[in-house]
């Protein structure tokens, strides 16, 4: 399943990515700035 900026708030569960560096988590953090999604950052996932 592709998921894009236009249905993510559909989703019911939470997406994982894995191996981003903290500057690319901020990228995607400023792109995904929506009312209703959280983001968090762990040892980049």
């Amino acid at each position: 399943m592709t998921t894009t900026l236009e249905n993510l708030e559909l989703l019911d569960e939470p997406i994982l990515i894995d191996g981003l560096t903290w500057r690319e988590f901020k990228v995607v953090e400023q792109l995904l700035d929506s009312p209703g999604i959280r983001l968090s950052f762990l040892d980049g996932i």
